[in-house]
């Protein structure tokens, strides 16, 4: 009587594991799924996009001296070369350049491009839009000042002409190329057409609205090893910076590009996430280098040591700003392994003018004279 009692029990506890772990599975499905689901919902968020412009001027590249029409237009627009996260330079509408000579280069575009009207893109293209910047004053003059002619060569090569020796000019191909078909026979700063001009980037202006821009991807886009998963994107226009950080506030823009360090005081700490990008402006301590003390390099290396940068950044910067030893510490393939800063360290500042023939003298370092 007493082993089926024992019997019974083993049974049902059997049976309730079995329950519990059918149970368990199912709500782990049902877990799985929603994560899917919800996956799947944020995908179909991020086919479309909304950012915003101020003071929209003109959405003509290089007619525009506004920093939101810069940033946005780099979707629209392509350049002859750009430049990757490390400053590398990288071909886009040029697919290989080659130095000539000390002011001279030869450069060979793509074959397969078109506007998004449907024309193709030529050499033609390159020298109207060079001729053009040396013609008016844009934020991209200074990379053709020193243009003296662009030779077409045939439709897909170009040969820029130079002043003088630029070494490694490709830098300065960055500028964004526009079409010379397009402003045929037309009033280049006041054509009605610079609303809505024709590029060659990813995505092309489908709609221009008093109060808003329209941007969908270009299907006939050249790079197709990029795939882009943001099918529209939304531009809105506002009269000023203001209204343009309250509507990212309230949550009407997804994103936006700012170099104001005083931000936060106008769209607050919460709601959103934000990432930093280093720059390339920086405030440096320059050496005369003719000063026979200052030439030394164990008195310059002690000066950076002696220099307590965090502090500065801290009491001067308000915390905005990076401590650096070199120009191009952060992000640059020039500089890799390359120390952020040399550190504050006055003992060690010491040490290298003792290591190096200094000698305390009425507490103070001093340099022995040879006679």
């Amino acid at each position: 009587m007493k082993s089926n009692w024992i019997k019974y029990v083993f049974i049902i506890f059997i049976v309730g594991i079995l329950l519990f772990s059918i149970f368990k599975i199912r709500k782990d499905e049902e877990q799985k799924q929603q994560e899917l689901e919800y996956v799947s919902s944020q995908k179909e968020k991020t086919k479309e996009l909304t950012l915003g412009i101020a003071g929209l001027d003109t959405i003509n590249p290089i007619l525009s001296n506004n920093k939101n029409v810069q940033d946005i237009s780099k979707l629209i627009y392509d350049s002859l070369v750009t430049l990757t996260e490390d400053y590398k330079a990288e071909p886009a509408l040029a697919k290989e350049w080659a130095k000539q000579s000390d002011n001279s280069y030869l450069i060979k575009l793509r074959e397969n491009v078109k506007w998004t009207e449907g024309q193709r893109f030529t050499a033609e293209d390159v020298r109207f839009t060079i001729d053009r910047l040396k013609e008016i004053s844009s934020i991209y003059s200074y990379n053709v000042q020193y243009v003296t002619g662009v030779e077409i060569v045939d439709d897909y090569t170009v040969k820029i002409n130079l002043d003088r020796d630029i070494p490694f000019y490709e830098y300065q191909l960055t500028f964004p190329i526009l079409s010379k078909d397009f402003y045929e026979n037309e009033d280049f700063v006041n054509t009605a057409k610079n609303s809505s001009p024709t590029g060659t980037g990813k995505y092309k202006i489908a709609e221009v609205q008093p109060s808003y821009l329209i941007l969908q991807k270009n299907q006939s886009w050249w790079n197709k090893e990029k795939s882009l998963t943001i099918e529209k994107i939304t531009v809105n226009l506002y009269s000023s910076i203001g209204e343009l950080y309250n509507s990212f506030k309230i949550g009407n823009i997804d994103l936006i590009a700012t170099a104001n360090d005083n931000v936060q005081e106008y769209i607050g700490t919460i709601g959103y996430s934000s990432k930093e990008l280093k720059g390339r402006e920086h405030t440096f301590l320059s050496f005369n280098m003719g000063n026979s003390f200052l030439a030394r390099p164990e008195v310059r290396k002690a000066i950076s040591y002696s220099i307590d940068k965090e502090n500065i950044v801290s009491s001067i910067f308000n915390n905005k700003c990076f401590s650096s030893s070199f120009p191009l510490d952060y992000g640059s393939f020039l500089a890799q392994g390359q120390e952020a800063s040399s550190g504050y360290n006055v003992e060690q500042a010491k040490q290298i003018l003792v290591d190096n023939g200094w000698v305390y003298r009425s507490r103070s370092l001093a340099k022995n004279r040879k006679l």
